[in-house]
């Protein structure tokens, strides 16, 4: 996969959403090409490395958020 920016879903262009702006909560298929075929459905809020930003979207793009220790 490419290097891309760590950001959230909702406003990568991969999150197929038919809503201009998606929120947090909204479900949707990611289409990233070489993840396609696995048919994630993923909310707003979830984010990955691949992300890269919708038409008309500014900003979105964040540094990757540190992993939580699970107790």
């Amino acid at each position: 996969m490419a290097d891309h920016t760590w950001g959230n879903c909702k406003g990568c262009r991969f999150f197929n959403s038919h809503n201009a702006q998606p929120d947090d909560t909204e479900v949707a298929q990611c289409t990233q090409p070489e993840l396609r075929d696995f048919e994630l459905q993923v909310t707003g809020m979830s984010g990955c490395k691949e992300f890269e930003a919708r038409t008309g979207v500014s900003g979105g793009a964040y540094q990757e958020p540190e992993a939580t220790p699970m107790h």
